[in-house]
């Protein structure tokens, strides 16, 4: 679909996966050019049974290459960096983003074998770049990955700021506060809209600090009496580095276990994000060391089947495994609906003697209600549109910009897909892209996956019925072959004699009519769906097989 808003305006596109609005990518036009902000994947849960990853539906970005003149990333988590590798096998433009951010992209393009082309233009706080017909300047923010930034894009209708994912933080682990003077001065000079980060539109206050988990960890290493082991994301270079000065302050030595880690521990500490001085130790070093000297920082706070942490309580890691002594950090909250599987690995630790703090060490990467308020008192936007968020975040933040002062009727709660037009004196939905839903699971990539995935729920709720008939010179050969799986015991002569019987009048019928295989086999399927719902009240797969000889 091509993009038929033109002149002097500004249209705002959310083109998010199944993520949060606008959290997985945003494509900003005017007048013919357009900027993408952020670029990142949505993560699998119940519902998508096999799937690796989800990716925003670039169809829209494919139709419009010709105008895109550039990628900016406020920050390095995968769900704004992610769908990068993605996307640059439809476009070449080049990636404006932060020192570590870069880093953390040309790592992921380097498992995808497609760093060679690709062009990075490193950007510091208070850096303004002009793009095509966007002059955009970046603003330093507070996150949970270092080195994260808001963009201030002004074009010849007004300014935009977008915040990115952010929280303020006054005494963060390093040093490097949040530019709050840079967003009142924008503020003052007049911003037409505010895309801001919703994700803790509900939660009261301000945000903890990262560093006041020191004194935390502090008790916790001096009480513990055996090995120390860390679960925490891996792009949390902050939380990475308050371990290894504890580590330090108390002269243990710091082992870094799994790939992701271990990546991303190395790109910190080259590129001057992580002083690990003399901490580290190689993995196989490990073993010379008494337990109590030991502080062995992986992945896990999910309880992620592959990782390191996961590994370690259930006895397939190379080299350690959880034991009486062990005091275990999870570093994290708990992200909704993985709880089943996190508390199987707490509950396992547990039960070999570990003593495991869980969801008590870990502050938030992103504002809360007074946070968001400052933020929307010091831009004073005209215009505002929450951003990141389930739909209750974006309603709560909407009403937060309200109650001081925004207009309901310049508050706007889009979908992914809308089409927004922006003007100095509206802000309006003109048009809708209709979005489809892009899976990877394994070399697999694209919306054709959709019915494999129902096909997939099905068989884990409903099971399969799996009926195969000979078929030769339009007679039937013998009795149909039924085979089940989650559906009721094979031992049940009564049921599958059933099947059988009802499969075989039916197909004889139809042959008798010279129908074509296509109509057979579907009239046969909808035969024994009804047929099987009528006996075991299922709503079972079911697989016909016709098979000429």
């Amino acid at each position: 679909m091509k993009n038929k808003i033109s002149g002097q305006n500004i249209s705002i596109i959310p083109l998010g996966g199944l993520g949060a609005i606008g959290k997985n990518i945003t494509l900003i036009e005017y007048r013919g050019d357009i900027i993408i902000i952020d670029c990142g994947i949505s993560f699998p849960d119940d519902e998508t049974p096999g799937v690796d990853l989800i990716i925003p539906d670039f169809s829209y970005i494919r139709e419009n290459r010709k105008k895109i003149k550039a990628v900016i990333i406020t920050h390095g988590h995968e769900d704004h960096i992610g769908g990068i590798p993605y996307l640059l096998r439809e476009i070449n433009v080049p990636i404006y983003a932060t020192r570590l951010t870069i880093g953390l992209i040309q790592s992921r393009l380097a498992e995808h074998t497609l760093s060679a082309d690709v062009t990075f233009i490193e950007v510091h706080p208070r850096d303004v770049h002009n793009i095509g017909r966007f002059s955009i300047e970046f603003i330093r923010v507070n996150h949970s990955v270092s080195d994260g930034v808001a963009a201030a894009i002004t074009t010849g209708v007004g300014t935009i700021i977008h915040t990115g994912d952010f929280k303020i933080d006054f005494s963060p682990v390093d040093g490097e506060v949040i530019d709050l003077y840079k967003f009142a001065e924008y503020g003052e000079r007049g911003v037409l809209l505010l895309l801001s980060d919703s994700t803790n539109a509900e939660r009261p206050g301000f945000t903890k600090s990262e560093s006041s988990l020191t004194e935390k960890l502090i008790d916790i290493f001096s009480s513990s009496k055996g090995r120390i082991i860390v679960a925490t994301f891996a792009s949390n270079i902050h939380r990475i580095q308050q371990v290894v000065d504890t580590a330090r302050r108390f002269n243990k030595k710091v082992v870094i276990s799994g790939l992701s880690m271990q990546k991303n521990v190395e790109i910190s500490t080259t590129l001057g994000y992580l002083n690990m001085k003399d901490s580290i130790i190689e993995i196989e070093q490990a073993k010379s060391y008494p337990d109590k000297k030991l502080v062995i920082i992986g992945t896990g706070t999910q309880g992620e089947p592959m990782s390191a942490l996961s590994r370690m309580a259930f006895g397939t890691h190379k080299h350690f495994k959880i034991k009486n002594g062990d005091t275990v950090i999870i570093t994290a909250s708990v992200i909704p609906g993985k709880e089943k599987m996190l508390n199987n690995v707490v509950n396992t630790m547990m039960s070999y003697g570990a003593e495991v703090y869980n969801d008590e060490i870990h502050v938030s990467g992103h504002a809360s209600i007074n946070e968001l308020e400052l933020i929307l008192a010091v831009t004073k936007p005209k215009f505002f549109m929450p951003i990141h968020g389930e739909y209750k975040h974006l309603k709560a933040h909407a009403k937060l910009a309200e109650s001081i002062g925004i207009k309901q009727s310049n508050i706007m709660i889009a979908e992914n897909g809308d089409i927004l037009e922006l003007t100095y004196n509206s802000f309006v939905k003109k048009e809708k892209i209709e979005l489809a839903r892009i899976y990877v699971h394994g070399s697999e990539t694209g919306d054709t996956a959709g019915k494999v995935i129902s096909d997939r729920q099905v068989m884990a709720n409903e099971g399969v019925l799996i009926v195969t008939l000979l078929v030769s010179e339009g007679f039937l050969i013998g009795n149909p072959e039924v085979r089940t799986r989650g559906v009721f015991d094979e031992e049940n002569i009564d049921l599958i004699a059933r099947i059988k019987k009802d499969a075989a009048a039916n197909i004889k019928k139809m042959l008798k009519k010279n129908q074509n295989p296509v109509e057979v086999e579907e009239t046969l399927r909808r035969g024994l769906r009804n047929l099987l719902y009528k006996l075991t009240k299922r709503n079972s797969l079911i697989v016909v097989q016709i098979i000429e000889v």
